[in-house]
Formats: C-alpha cells, sequence, structure tokens
C-alpha cells in the first residue's frame, strides 16, 4: 500500500518531463522562470514563445552580451533587473509581451535590439546610466504604458502608437528629441520632465489627454487639436517663446503656466471653463494675460509676473479667490481686474497690485488648501477620526473572539 504513492508520483514526473520536453522541442516552454544558472539560460535559448514571465535578476557570471533573438512572444513579463556585467540584450526575434517588459538598473546596459517589438502591455526602462538609444525599427504600435528615466538616451524612435494610458519621461539629461505623431489619445498621465534643455517633442496628432505636465522643453509641437482635458494640465521652466492652446474649451483640473522664462505669447482663445485653478505665475517675458472666453474658474485665479494686461472679459465666476500681481507700472487694476471683486470671486481673497518688487503667487503658499480651495486639513482630520474608530471597533471584535 506504502508502494502506490510512490508509484505514482514517479508516473507524474515521467509525464512533466515527457510534457517539458515536447513544449520545448516545439519552441513552447512553460513559465515562469527565473534565470540563475547557464543550465536555465540554455532552456530559454530554446523558447520561442514563454507562457509565463522570465525573471532574469542580480546576475553577474553570463558575460556582457545576452543574445535571447528566438524569443518571439512572451504571455507575461521579461524583467532584466540588476545584471552589473550586461552591456547588451538582444531581442531581435521578439515581438509581443502581453505584460511588462522591464530594463532597471543594469548600469552598465549600452544597447538594446528591439528590432521587431510591436506590442506590449508597459515598457520600463529605468536607471541604465550607459544606455544611449531606445529604438524600434518595426513601429511599437500597441502599448498602455511607457517609462523611461535615468539613462543617456538621445532620442527616442519608432513610436507609432495611436493611443496610450500613461507617459512618464525624467531625468534623460540628453534626451533631445521625443517624436509621438502617431498618438492621438493619452488616457492616462503624461509627464515630461527634466530632461534636456533642449529637448522637442512633436505630439502634432493628439485630440484627447486626461493629464499632462510639460517641465523643461524647448519646442513643443502639437496640442492644436485637443478640446478637453479631464485633469490638470501643466507648463512648468520650459524653454519656449510661444504656447498655443487653441482648441482647448475645458480643462476639468488646473491649468498651470510657471516660470516659463522666455515665455512671450499665450494664446488660449476658446478656454471657457476651468475645474480647477487658473496658476499664471512668473512668465517674466508675457507682457499681456489674455483669456478672452473664460467664464468660470472653480478654483483661485493666481496671476503674477512682469505683464502690462490682464485681458478677462467674459469672466463671471470665480469660486475661489484671486491674486493678480505685477512689477510692471504700466498695469492697472482698474483696466478690467476690480470689477471681479464682489459678486464674481466668492473667495475671502482678493489681492491686486502693480509695481510690486517681488510678485507672489498664492497657490502652494497655502499647505492646507489647495486650487479648488479644499482643506486638506480639516479632511485629513475626519479621516484620522474615522481611521481611528474603525481600528478601535476591530480591537474589541478581536477582544469578543478571544475570550469567547
Amino acid at each position: 500500500m506504502v508502494l502506490l504513492p510512490v508509484f505514482y508520483l514517479i508516473v507524474q514526473l515521467v509525464l512533466h518531463s515527457v510534457i517539458a520536453a515536447s513544449t520545448s522541442s516545439s519552441g513552447r516552454c512553460i513559465g515562469p522562470i527565473e534565470v540563475k544558472s547557464n543550465q536555465d539560460l540554455d532552456k530559454l535559448r530554446s523558447c520561442q514563445v514563454m507562457e509565463g514571465s522570465i525573471a532574469i535578476k542580480n546576475i553577474s557570471s553570463f558575460g556582457e552580451i545576452m543574445n535571447l533573438s528566438q524569443l518571439q512572444h512572451v504571455h507575461g513579463d521579461l524583467v532584466f533587473e540588476n545584471n552589473e556585467d550586461l552591456s547588451q540584450v538582444v531581442l531581435a526575434g521578439l515581438k509581443q509581451v502581453d505584460g511588462k517588459l522591464a530594463f532597471q538598473n543594469n548600469r552598465n546596459l549600452e544597447r538594446l535590439d528591439l528590432t521587431q517589438l510591436t506590442g506590449v502591455q508597459a515598457l520600463d526602462i529605468s536607471v541604465e546610466p550607459a544606455l544611449t538609444a531606445i529604438q524600434f525599427p518595426s513601429g511599437l504600435s500597441q502599448i498602455e504604458s511607457l517609462t523611461v528615466t535615468d539613462t543617456l538616451v538621445t532620442k527616442i524612435e519608432g513610436l507609432a502608437t495611436s493611443k496610450i494610458k500613461d507617459v512618464h519621461i525624467a531625468n534623460n539629461k540628453y534626451l533631445k528629441d521625443i517624436n509621438m505623431n502617431h498618438l492621438q489619445q493619452v488616457n492616462g498621465v503624461m509627464t515630461i520632465a527634466a530632461n534636456s534643455p533642449n529637448l522637442t517633442m512633436d505630439l502634432s496628432s493628439l485630440s484627447s489627454i486626461y493629464q499632462a505636465d510639460f517641465r523643461g522643453l524647448a519646442q513643443l509641437a502639437g496640442l492644436n487639436r485637443v478640446h478637453q482635458i479631464t485633469g490638470d494640465l501643466s507648463f512648468v521652466a520650459n524653454f519656449f517663446s510661444s504656447l498655443s492652446l487653441p482648441n482647448i474649451t475645458q480643462i476639468a483640473g488646473t491649468l498651470t503656466v510657471s516660470n516659463n522664462l522666455q515665455l512671450q505669447n499665450l494664446s488660449v482663445p476658446q478656454l471657457q471653463l476651468l475645474g480647477g485653478a487658473l496658476s499664471l505665475t512668473n512668465n517674466t517675458d508675457l507682457s499681456n494675460v489674455s483669456v478672452p472666453k473664460l467664464q468660470q474658474v472653480d478654483g483661485t485665479v493666481d496671476i503674477t509676473g512682469n505683464f502690462d494686461k490682464v485681458d478677462l472679459p467674459n469672466l463671471v465666476d470665480i469660486r475661489g479667490g484671486l491674486n493678480v500681481q505685477t512689477s510692471s507700472t504700466q498695469f492697472s487694476c482698474d483696466d478690467g481686474v476690480n470689477k471681479l471683486q464682489g459678486g464674481v470671486t466668492k473667495g475671502h481673497e482678493f489681492t491686486c497690485k502693480s509695481n510690486v518688487s517681488n510678485p507672489t503667487s498664492t497657490i502652494g503658499h497655502n499647505s492646507t488648501t489647495n486650487a479648488t480651495g479644499y482643506d486638506y486639513a480639516s479632511s485629513s482630520s475626519k479621516i484620522s477620526l474615522s481611521q481611528t474608530i474603525i481600528l478601535a471597533s476591530n480591537f474589541i471584535l478581536i477582544y469578543l473572539a478571544l475570550i469567547k
């Protein structure tokens, strides 16, 4: 009787070996696989299709070049992480990764071969300080999330997708060109920040965007087709002289244009509604601030700089406060701003000053109130109280269970 379970175990092991051999010989392998040895790597080199994820982490004994050219499709994640000696990864046959394709903290990685890659759920290239190029020769046409941070990349080529959820490209000090002229929809958050001060970006086909933050760009082509923003839209510390948003009518969040020291022309001719704040601050070369069709701002109006004129002729409802300060001696509060006091501005603060040596923004200086006037301090107090009640209730329930 004791031998019977042992017999069944042996049969199962034999069958598993047979199945594994057959899947390997057909190029189809079963994962997940974590590569820890040369034998693991040799097995992986026989795989064309991986049913599961692959992890290649913390390896320092496989040489400088890792060639997995035969791999075509990964039904899972493919992760290269903390491989100190790795200088090249060749994935010349890879077409599709159903999960995440990640290259993280391989500090000597200089080259990626992604010749045939056209689809990936998420691409994450982070802390690769030797990597100089990211190219998709076949055109990366399907992707939900793109992250590129802390590399030496000078350009990103071959992004052919028409829609994406999230884009985060930051801290690539040599990155001068991002061409996303096929992109039509951003359904999540796009963040472009702290790259080369000579960075140019092409978004000329973009028509829909949820939320975006652009920082440190020399030139931004696009946004001409965008009509509505579902979240916030920010332009901070850029180097371009002109910013045009010709067709945007509504922004559900805050519009921020701040610290763009070379900005001379700002055009938002169709904007009517802001669900957050209007923050136009410290754009020192901007002499004329005009939002001609703006009717409603649900947060604060905060305009500071060296401007001579502020034109808000149709603004009838400001649900937060108003702060207008300029260092110009040519500006007069009577030319359109003072009329916003009283019934138009609902918030407690109303400030309008000219000839100010140091114009001061109000947004960000009050740590407990955001752009829409929401009080975070009182909210957090309420949350803390509710959490305390829940925690106490849990302790009581545990105590009652223990004494039964």
